[in-house]
């Protein structure tokens, strides 16, 4: 008996909206019950928030930590008052309620893997905080 599942990459859905590059999500199609697991692809230049939102936006969950690893490319973020620059293969544990944002200010595409706990909604645990990076 089969007791894992396959996702395969044109599969995982894409939750960019009108954002440039996309926002993939694995871990709900998966079905995981604990984890999740999100893939940003930002394109050059770019910012990574949500479709709509003022690109000077951060945000920071409530009780929730997360990790962030660059799997391609690099990434400037800013983490509180500090910005680091990370690239491949670099991670970040971010803890609950610390703000952050990322971009990504090179010629290149960056990828970046999003882990945590699975948040039912997502929405009632974040707080975005308004010119956060102009």
């Amino acid at each position: 008996m089969r007791e894992y599942t396959v996702l395969r990459a044109g599969e995982a859905p894409d939750f960019t909206g009108d954002a440039p590059g996309a926002f993939l999500g694995y871990g709900r199609p998966l079905g995981a019950e604990q984890v999740a697991v999100n893939m940003r692809v930002l394109e050059p230049h770019t910012r990574h928030v949500a479709p709509g939102f003022d690109p000077a936006i951060g945000h920071s969950h409530s009780g929730v930590e997360e990790i962030y690893v660059v799997v391609a490319g690099e990434v400037r973020m800013k983490l509180g008052d500090e910005i680091e620059t990370l690239g491949q293969y670099d991670a970040v544990l971010v803890p609950p309620e610390t703000p952050r944002a990322v971009r990504n200010d090179s010629g290149e595409e960056a990828r970046l893997l999003m882990v945590s706990v699975r948040m039912e909604d997502a929405s009632s645990q974040t707080t975005w905080h308004d010119e956060f990076w102009p």
